[in-house]
């Protein structure tokens, strides 16, 4: 009978515990996708299967910054399907969109340095470029498929920007530096990739213009 309690309080622990262990769970990045979730094959219901119920479900339009030329003016069409989620593993926030029941976009938000920025292309294994401020006016994606990462900028903005493109997915860093006062002077800085991530983005090309 000892024996019997004890494996139920112990059963009883390990439920009543899952749930914050799932919420300080480190999330799986890939080029084209997170954890199990996959640019172009997700549905909807594959979201909720995951990370269950959404703080919100809605159909809006989608807002990017930077590299908004280069994606399709539906972006400002309310006709894409948003869940969103809260604390899901080490993100403070996710926005997963869906055209055609597929999921084109996954954006997340950080803690106040959470995500070293210098740890981006260790997590996804590629190339990023920098943007210290805008993109020209006629860049596309498809120049910076593939590119190979440079040498880094003698000195960086308060916030910048880094993408890498694939065939599948373009990958967006928003930054913010390190060191407020430093950045701000404009301050030469021997550190590479410095500051903190604040928003990524996982983009399918089927958004990019064409």
């Amino acid at each position: 009978m000892r024996n019997f309690i004890a494996v139920v309080v112990a059963l009883y622990c390990s439920l009543a515990l899952a749930p914050s262990c799932m919420g300080q769970q480190t999330s799986t990045y890939s080029l084209d996708g997170w954890n199990s979730l996959t640019l172009d094959k997700s549905t909807p219901e594959d979201a909720t299967r995951m990370l269950g119920q959404p703080l919100s479900d809605k159909l809006d339009e989608l807002r990017f910054r930077v590299i908004d030329k280069w994606i399709t003016p539906r972006q400002k069409q309310k006709i894409f399907r948003v869940l969103t989620y809260k604390d899901a593993g080490e993100v403070a926030r996710a926005e997963l969109a869906f055209l055609e029941n597929k999921l084109v976009r996954i954006h997340f938000v950080y803690g106040i340095k959470q995500f070293p920025a210098v740890d981006v292309k260790q997590k996804f294994g590629a190339d990023f470029v920098p943007i210290k401020h805008r993109l020209r006016s006629d860049s596309r994606p498809s120049m910076y498929e593939g590119q190979k990462e440079g040498p880094a900028p003698q000195s960086y903005p308060l916030f910048y920007s880094e993408v890498s493109v694939t065939p599948r997915s373009m990958i967006f860093v928003r930054v913010g530096r390190a060191g407020v006062k430093e950045a701000y002077l404009g301050l030469v800085t021997k550190t590479k990739d410095p500051g903190y991530v604040y928003s990524l983005e996982l983009i399918s090309r089927t958004l990019a213009k064409t």
